[in-house]
């Protein structure tokens, strides 16, 4: 089956998203290209925006995306679709969001010919399942809270936690990690400056400062000119130059326990919404869909 996606204009979020679309289908009996134009040899023509790219084609078979109304209207998609014109011809229209598809039905459209289905985009610079716990500094030395943290993680098993250490002589606490199956990964401080330091940064949730003592840390300042909220035990700049988010006593691991706790479900609750999205789900449906209205009309 040939499916060509319908296009009007390079860089538009609709075109990425049918490039995605592309670039996602993985089933090898389906050849997929995008276009600006209309193919009349291709066995489904897919408009990527019925507002835009849908002009009352007749092709093979023709199926349009419905993106949104405009200013959330009823009215005007009613005005633009109830009479049919030259939408009379689609053969299957596939909604962003069951709002809309919800309002296609109250206009009468049958629900064999619509779905909902919503594009599949997802961060993959960590695990959506846990939340991502950063810590910026050298191990091996009693202020930075190298032992603070072993005595942590042998009272307390983080299992919806990611830790990520950027900085050498952490290494002790990886097999008590392993053993209590807290999830751990460690960077070395040799990457270069600042280009790495920042992608770490804007791959973390939060920052945790654990030392005992410090003058600083200057992570504490890298931290906030990335936009990344900090957790911090009150030591040097923490809430004197520079205000945390969370501030727990140095050495308290009952209080830090505390705060991960209180933290972790908004951020996992956000995830899981769209924890199970991705362009091959989102390509693999659309396929099934445009493959099920081709077989209504041709049959098998």
């Amino acid at each position: 089956m040939k499916i060509n996606i319908v296009t009007v204009q390079s860089g538009w979020i609709l075109q990425k998203i049918a490039e995605r679309l592309q670039k996602g289908n993985k089933d090898p009996k389906v050849q997929i290209t995008v276009s600006y134009e209309v193919d009349r040899e291709a066995d489904i023509n897919y408009y990527a925006d019925l507002q835009n790219c849908y002009g009352g084609q007749k092709t093979k078979c023709d199926v349009a995306y419905f993106t949104h109304a405009d200013l959330n209207s009823s009215e005007w998609a009613h005005n633009l679709l109830s009479s049919r014109n030259a939408y009379t011809n689609l053969d299957g229209i596939i909604s962003m969001n069951e709002r809309y598809t919800q309002m296609l039905r109250d206009l009468g459209y049958p629900d064999q010919q619509l779905a909902t289905i919503t594009p599949g985009e997802t961060a993959k610079d960590f695990s959506l399942k846990k939340v991502n716990i950063g810590i910026v500094s050298r191990g091996g030395y009693p202020g930075y809270g190298q032992h603070f943290l072993e005595d942590f993680f042998e009272t307390y098993k983080m299992d919806n936690f990611h830790f990520k250490f950027l900085g050498s002589g952490w290494e002790n606490l990886l097999p008590i990690c392993k053993e209590k199956g807290t999830s751990v990964e460690l960077f070395s401080d040799s990457e270069p400056y600042p280009e790495f330091y920042n992608s770490f940064y804007h791959s973390i949730d939060y920052l945790l400062i654990p030392g005992l003592w410090t003058a600083g840390p200057m992570s504490m300042q890298e931290a906030l000119s990335c936009g990344v909220p900090v957790i911090g035990a009150d030591v040097g700049f923490v809430n004197y130059e520079f205000e945390a988010d969370y501030v727990f006593s140095a050495g308290d691991k009952k209080q830090l326990n505390s705060i991960l706790s209180s933290i972790q479900e908004p951020i996992i609750n956000r995830r899981s919404q769209v924890e199970n999205m991705s362009w091959e789900t989102y390509a693999k449906d659309t396929v099934i869909f445009l493959s099920r209205i081709y077989e209504d009309k041709f049959g098998k």
